[in-house]
């Protein structure tokens, strides 16, 4: 597939009015005009619009006379009178098929017909009259400024197509799967290509890659903008059909959301088209009607997106910061394009917080972020956990080195990701250790909502956590799975069809797990609920202990502010309160409300108050020794 070579716009238009003055010569001669010369058709060197649009619909010397005739009706002032002439009746002063037939050489019926080139492909339009060969004809006004030389998109098409440019600094691998497609097109004409993978934009930017590779525009389509009428879908094809060979052109059809209609109507769309098209979706659909050759996108490999980065950052780049960024993230070519001027004028860290961005875009809608803002004075955990946290903190940071300096990654194909569980009790400060790890590391927390992720009806929890991991493995958050005992429980045994896929969709999350890159904290109330093939996968098990009296108490020390107004807040005896770290700050934050309701400094009697309050939340009395020497 190639563009039609075609000159500039005099060529065309020179090209239109000899052509002109030759077809109404032959009208002069059949109305009997005294002297009327024979005009030769001049013919140039130059390949006209109308040689090409002729060349492209497989136009006879019958059916080009034809067009032409009703060109010159719009462009020739004369045209008017000399079809009355020619016709013999004053009353038919417009081009018609009997006038045609009549006048012109070498005429055939065929060129009547709907499934011919001149009605099938809309290059004529023939007005309602009392009959066919006597109804006016008048030529399509698309196809009318194509052979004046100034083409543009049909006016029926604007706003239905958006038009893609090429971009430039494709990855390589990118650049390959153009290629394919092209090829493809250029071996087959009339080809279906379908484009998987990747995000709706790459799709997009390769589709136009191929196209400029081939010679031809593209312009995009989504699967929900097409007619829900066949006879409406059938029209619009072609149009289309024609558009891309005037042009020439290339369709991207977005599928979207795969639904049985939206899949019907791509089908039935996509079936009859005999132009270059691309089937753009995030998975492979089944075509129904032939295999359609199928590429499939990944993501930019590190080396290319390290590249990217270098080409956009330039000067700015720094190989040590873009080593911990292409580790970290997995980003699109258009992001990093995109990236560039923003993190050039962030200076340092700006290509990591463009990576933070994006994958903010990405998971937002699919869970809750929390922004850190605890530091480590805010977790009070025996040191034990707290070595086990500097080691995940250790294996996040320096997977770069590790897997690619190192070359781990080629020993180890599986289980590259960071995953970690937390146990414990409620209030035991595993949400907070999750916020403590994303803020040491840079990264924002992502609470994903399990509510919006299991459900009934079968297949729908997978889909889900296929969202969540898919959005996820462009990295840039800390993914935590609240409460995971909910989602992730021991495999039952099989005693009818749901337990069955109760089973696939744990076998699932295993798989996604195993394969996910990214870092995901896992919190249980429950440890022993948990599947122990789970287990197995898990790199590190962090248990939360209950706080004993010295940890109660430097947690009282730190939940009150120092800018707290204090009168002799005891810590020893406070952390007689035998309750978890998440409960005594709900205790201190109630009891500072009370003293500055009063206006007095916070005391221990506004503690008492706040305690009885907690201990009735959690259905439990106070007992005379929690309370001993408090007042």
């Amino acid at each position: 597939m190639g563009r039609r070579g075609l000159s500039d716009v005099d060529v065309h238009q020179r090209a239109l009015a000899s052509a002109t003055r030759a077809v109404l010569a032959r009208l002069d001669a059949h109305a009997g005009v005294v002297d009327a010369p024979v005009v030769p058709e001049e013919r140039g060197d130059e390949v006209s619009a109308l040689d090409a649009l002729c060349a492209c619909f497989g136009l006879t010397p019958f059916e080009r006379s034809v067009l032409v005739l009703t060109a010159a009706a719009e462009t020739d002032a004369s045209t008017a009178a000399r079809c009355a002439a020619a016709s013999g009746d004053p009353h038919r002063d417009h081009p018609t098929f009997s006038l045609a037939l009549a006048a012109l050489e070498n005429p055939h019926w065929s060129a009547l017909t709907p499934v011919a080139p001149l009605r099938r492909w809309q290059l004529i339009e023939v007005e309602r009259g009392a009959a066919l060969t006597t109804s006016p004809l008048r030529i399509d006004e698309r196809v009318l400024h194509y052979l004046a030389g100034v083409p543009h998109l049909d006016v029926r098409l604007r706003g239905m197509l958006t038009g893609l440019d090429a971009p430039t600094g494709l990855p390589a691998s990118q650049r390959d799967a153009a290629r394919e497609i092209s090829a493809v097109w250029e071996e087959r004409e009339q080809a279906c290509v379908q484009l998987c993978g990747a995000d709706q934009q790459t799709r997009w930017e390769v589709a136009a890659e191929a196209a400029r590779l081939a010679d031809a525009s593209l312009h995009a389509v989504t699967a929900e903008d097409l007619p829900s009428a066949p006879v409406e879908r059938e029209a619009l094809a072609r149009l289309w059909e024609r558009e891309a060979l005037l042009l020439p052109g290339a369709l991207l059809l977005e599928v979207g959301e795969p639904t049985p209609q939206r899949l019907a109507a791509v089908r039935s769309f996509v079936g009859d088209l005999g132009v270059p098209v691309v089937v753009s979706s995030a998975d492979p659909v089944e075509t129904g009607i032939g295999a359609w050759p199928r590429v499939t996108l990944s993501r930019p490999t590190q080396a290319e997106q390290r590249a990217l980065w270098t080409t956009v950052l330039g000067d700015d780049a720094d190989d040590r910061e873009l080593a911990d960024v292409v580790e970290q993230f997995s980003l699109p070519a258009h992001v990093i394009r995109r990236a560039g001027a923003s993190a050039r004028a962030q200076g340092a860290g700006g290509a990591w917080r463009a990576g933070l961005a994006h994958a903010r875009i990405a998971l937002d809608e699919l869970g809750h972020r929390v922004e850190p803002r605890a530091t480590e004075r805010d977790l009070v955990l025996p040191s034990a956990q707290h070595t086990v946290l500097d080691e995940i903190v250790a294996h996040v940071r320096q997977r770069a080195v590790v897997y690619q300096d190192w070359g781990f990654d080629s020993v180890l194909r599986r289980g590259l990701g960071v995953t970690a569980l937390f146990a414990g009790g409620s209030g035991t400060g595993k949400t907070l250790a999750a916020e403590v790890l994303a803020g040491r590391l840079g990264l924002d927390l992502f609470v994903i909502d399990l509510s919006q992720v299991i459900s009934k009806y079968i297949g729908e929890t997978e889909k889900n956590l296929r969202r969540v991991f898919d959005a996820a493995e462009g990295g840039g958050a800390l993914l935590l799975f609240d409460e995971a005992d909910a989602l992730f429980g021991k495999r039952s045994e099989i005693k009818d069809s749901h337990d069955r896929y109760a089973n696939i969709e744990v076998s699932y999350l295993l798989m996604r797990m195993e394969a996910y890159r990214g870092l995901a904290i896992l919190t249980t109330n429950m440890k022993k609920a948990l599947d122990t093939a789970f287990l197995r996968r898990i790199r590190f098990v962090v248990d939360f202990p209950f706080p004993g009296p010295a940890e109660r108490a430097e947690i009282w020390r730190r939940v009150i502010p120092a800018r707290t107004p204090v009168d002799d807040l005891d810590p020893e005896r406070l952390a007689q309160l035998t309750v978890a770290g998440g409960s005594i700050r709900n205790v201190a934050l109630s009891a500072a409300f009370l003293a500055a309701e009063e206006g007095v400094p916070l005391a221990m009697r506004h503690v008492l108050a706040s305690s009885r309050t907690e201990y009735l939340k959690l259905e439990r009395s106070l007992t005379s020794s929690e309370v001993a020497g408090w007042v």
